[in-house]
């Protein structure tokens, strides 16, 4: 418990930390320029803007010295120029086209490496070969194109060790069904579950709310909108219960049996995540959760409360027999 109250203290000091920042009342949306009202609206629906930094993932990103209907005129004049990997960029510009015929809008954007780099592209694929240049917003992407990759190396890493362990005749701990003396991992579990289905409630309901926090992360649930704030703060109790967990494992198991605990908890966590935010849409994830909750329950009711206790010393026993404290025999 002592390592639990020291990591939740320095969990919570590091929010206040990272949550400092005080914004002014913007003025009134009439009393701006028309220039200012385009770029308000801009930052509105695109939550970005002028000046805002990404990062380059793709191997290259190519730009176009002109836009579209100025290219036509200046032809001769039109270069590209080639971004690659990992360079950093700033929004220099926005412009908008429409068709003719569809009078479908088309957003392109200006960005510049430096005073001799710099060009136009079209908005949608600036974004597809761009990441915001914050550690959150790279972890978010990082992660969601790569989770199922990481639960594939968890899961055969899983299996293998598994293999070798009943070849061997040996005992395999696994969360819920053959669990160590421990609270924090089935509770680690079920806020995955509810951080997950929330998670996929916002990207269902309001989409809109999860781009702009892409664009503008924080690491402090105060203040942020309501889904938001309990997605943050669950998140925030993932992170104290793994370290919380980590610590239980490390003690009550040896280094071989600690390493299978962790990789079925590791393939159980993914396995979580996926099933709870992919189902929201179709409205399975409420009873799912249900059902998971009143499982990890039992689960936990079977393995962890003691039915007996010594009458000797008064310990809670598990089944009936020798105490371990005392040696006395129960019947």
């Amino acid at each position: 418990m002592p390592t639990v109250k020291k990591n939740l203290l320095l969990l919570i000091s590091a929010c206040i930390l990272t949550g400092c920042a005080s914004s002014s009342a913007p003025p009134n949306y009439w009393d701006l320029s028309a220039e200012q009202r385009d770029s308000v609206d801009f930052v509105r629906h695109h939550h970005y803007s002028i000046n805002y930094n990404f990062l380059v993932t793709a191997d290259s990103l190519t730009l176009q010295p002109l836009l579209p209907q100025e290219a036509e005129i200046y032809a001769a004049e039109a270069r590209p120029v080639t971004l690659h990997a990992n360079d950093k960029i700033v929004v220099a510009a926005t412009a908008c086209t429409v068709d003719d015929s569809t009078q479908a809008k088309t957003w392109y954007i200006k960005v510049a490496h430096d005073q001799e780099t710099m060009g136009w592209t079209e908005e949608q694929q600036l974004l597809r070969n761009v990441v915001p240049d914050d550690p959150v917003s790279q972890f978010i992407h990082t992660f969601s194109n790569n989770y199922i990759f990481g639960f594939c190396i968890i899961l055969a890493m899983l299996l293998l060790f598994c293999i070798y362990r009943l070849k061997k005749h040996q005992h395999i701990p696994f969360v819920h069904f053959q669990d160590i003396d421990s609270a924090y991992p089935p509770l680690l579990c079920v806020v995955t579950a509810l951080t997950a289905m929330v998670y996929g409630i916002m990207r269902t309901y309001t989409p809109g709310v999860w781009e702009a926090y892409y664009y503008d992360p924080s690491l402090n649930p105060i203040g942020q909108p309501p889904l938001l704030a309990v997605f943050l703060t669950c998140a925030w109790l993932i992170l104290i219960l793994f370290v919380s967990t980590l610590d239980e494992v490390m003690r009550r198991l040896g280094p071989s049996d600690a390493l299978a605990y962790l990789l079925g908890l590791g393939s159980v966590w993914f396995i979580i995540y996926v099933v709870f935010s992919q189902t929201v849409g179709i409205y399975l994830a409420y009873p799912m959760f249900l059902t998971y909750l009143l499982l990890a329950w039992h689960c936990y009711r079977r393995h962890h409360v003691a039915p007996y206790l010594c009458g000797q010393c008064g310990r809670p026993l598990r089944a009936l027999g020798r105490c371990p404290r005392c040696g006395a025999i129960n019947t």
